[in-house]
């Protein structure tokens, strides 16, 4: 009984023919038979969908590059990590001209082989850019998926990954209170227990003084009675 190779082990073998490719420069295909292992190569599907790969990758080369020098801020493609670099060029293919790979498949892949492979920035890294460029495919129209290839399908993020807002339709607005929406909430203050005396107190001050009485703290009438004697 022969095992079904998964797709996770060719996107892996596919990413080291990419490698040695970047670095030989010789003919692709010269490259994979040295490298493809016997478990794919003696599957036509599995071989299939590797060569599949390769043939939609090395002829458009320029394009997907391209998509990746529009989101990779501050980073040249040629000083990126080969590792990071393949596996972006296979899930941009995967998008582009693979309509029954979801691009949420194709992007949690690269993610999961780059956090095996690479370095321990790259899950971060090959996830913003294809995330981003994924967005630029929908918004121009250059995504065609079929069956459950859904294109509105959010990407897998990793745990360090800056997670992007979530848009919710149909959903009513939530409710608003007085608190400014720019000011963190308040900590609810503990409400004290209610005083044990009565509700109803007096409202003169305490130490409200007396007309009646002089400095000395006795009354007018008294002193006036005490000079007269």
């Amino acid at each position: 009984m022969v095992n079904v190779v998964n797709r996770r082990l060719i996107r892996e073998v596919v990413m080291q023919i990419l490698y040695a490719y970047d670095i030989r420069k010789e003919d692709i295909r010269k490259v994979a038979e040295g490298i493809l292992p016997e478990e794919i190569s003696s599957q036509p599907k599995a071989r299939d969908f590797a060569f599949g790969l390769l043939e939609k990758i090395i002829p458009n080369l320029s394009l997907i590059d391209s998509k990746i020098r529009n989101h990779a801020d501050n980073w040249e493609l040629e000083r990126m990590a080969i590792i990071d670099r393949n596996l972006m060029r296979i899930a941009i293919a995967e998008m582009l001209y693979f309509p029954d790979v979801p691009p949420k498949v194709s992007i949690n892949e690269a993610i999961e082989i780059a956090k095996q492979y690479s370095t321990d920035k790259s899950g971060r890294f090959v996830n913003g850019i294809l995330d981003a460029v994924r967005l630029e495919l929908i918004k121009n129209g250059e995504m065609h998926k079929s069956g459950r290839g859904l294109v509105d399908m959010p990407a897998k993020h990793p745990k360090d990954a800056h997670q992007l807002p979530v848009v919710v339709v149909n959903e009513p607005p939530p409710h608003r209170t007085s608190t400014p929406s720019n000011t963190p909430p308040q900590r609810p203050q503990q409400q004290r227990p209610p005083s044990q005396s009565s509700p109803q107190t007096s409202s003169k001050p305490a130490n409200k003084p007396n007309p009646h009485r002089n400095q000395r703290g006795g009354s007018d009438s008294r002193n006036n009675e005490h000079r007269k004697r």
